[in-house]
């Protein structure tokens, strides 16, 4: 996802700008100084393009190198929703120093290969390793699990570049159909539970799963939960809230998909969830220029009309991974709550 023609701002200019955009909505008083603002904040946005696709292409290379079969690798821009929803969480946080603007995540089959990924990373990398947080022996408090990493970018030509953060994420499947969950129960409900939102019942049941996710991994679980059976505490929460039932029923009609996922050749595509319409739309693009440029007209227009939709722009090297890189866009949890069910079906048949 590679785009080396961006202006050039001062942090202040970008800080000024994230800070007003965090603040303010779209109105006929202030549109053209709306306007003046996001334009700076999209090509600040789009600077970590670049990087973020030499990074990328340096962890495709360790993936190969070291023989981790079926491993899934996708590059993205965060979403400005989400870029200022943080600017609004952290009052402190300046759009400059965000660190996961440019985000790259790998999904594996197993723990093991989360960490042989880790360890060729710390053997040498021609990045920065600005820090790692292992939130797989140290989940968050909702159950988050993940291995991250962020790098600060040197010694490229165009001294422009150097010192940006680009983000990485490394989890197992069984990490991303959770947190696919999280996501999708999110997206359609308006409620930012990864953000610790929401109702207390439905983040216990989220958290339940992933303690559940964990342990069949053999990773540390929460304290609160040793001792406790959690496929019949997970089953008993289910029967009252019906999350399960729930996720399966949410469809979405999908406009493109064979066309984009089969036999295409672009490495970029653009992903727009209508959730009022439940619907899904798709398309490819050859170049990231064109593509950027209407990624940028269609969250103009969200936040103009104040829609409820989403989008998103990615790049991946195989399509047809489209779906289970980005699984909440589909509203495809099926994976997840096959899981679940499949451990509250086996601890019923192994009771006494």
């Amino acid at each position: 996802m590679s785009n080396k023609n961006c202006r050039n701002f001062s942090k202040k200019q970008v800080n000024r700008s994230g800070n007003y955009l965090s603040q303010n909505t779209i109105n006929i008083d202030n549109e053209v100084q709306f306007d003046e603002h996001l334009e700076i904040f999209n090509d600040w946005r789009a600077l970590h393009s670049y990087p973020m696709n030499v990074i990328y292409m340096n962890l495709n290379r360790r993936i190969k190198r070291l023989g981790i079969q079926n491993a899934i690798i996708v590059q993205r821009l965060k979403r400005s929703p989400s870029i200022i929803n943080k600017l609004n969480r952290f009052r402190d946080m300046q759009l400059s120093r965000m660190q996961d603007i440019g985000g790259i995540r790998i999904i594996v089959k197993k723990i093991s290969d989360i960490y042989k990924i880790r360890d060729d990373i710390n053997d040498a990398f021609p990045h920065k390793i600005c820090y790692e947080r292992n939130y797989i022996n140290n989940p968050k408090e909702d159950g988050y699990r993940c291995l991250h990493m962020i790098f600060e970018i040197q010694n490229l030509k165009d001294e422009k570049f150097n010192g940006l953060n680009i983000e990485l994420q490394v989890r197992t499947e069984l990490q991303h159909q959770w947190a696919t969950a999280v996501e999708i129960l999110g997206l359609y409900k308006n409620i930012s539970y990864k953000s610790g939102l929401g109702d207390e019942r439905t983040r216990e049941f989220l958290c339940l799963c992933s303690n559940l996710f964990a342990s069949s991994e053999n990773t540390p679980i929460d304290k609160k939960y040793y001792g406790i059976n959690l496929p019949q505490k997970l089953r008993n929460l289910n029967d009252e809230l019906n999350i399960l039932d729930y996720l399966r029923g949410l469809t979405v009609a999908v406009d493109q998909h064979n066309r984009i996922t089969k036999g295409n050749n672009s490495k970029f595509c653009l992903i727009l969830l209508k959730l009022d319409k439940k619907t899904l739309n798709l398309w490819s693009f050859s170049n990231i220029t064109d593509a950027k440029k209407q990624y940028e007209n269609l969250e103009k227009e969200i936040t103009r009309e104040k829609k409820d939709w989403d989008v998103v722009l990615i790049s991946i090297d195989q399509m047809k991974s489209l779906q289970k890189a980005y699984p909440n866009y589909y509203l495809d949890s099926r994976s997840f709550v096959k899981k679940i069910e499949s451990f509250i079906a086996k601890q019923t048949h192994d009771k006494p």
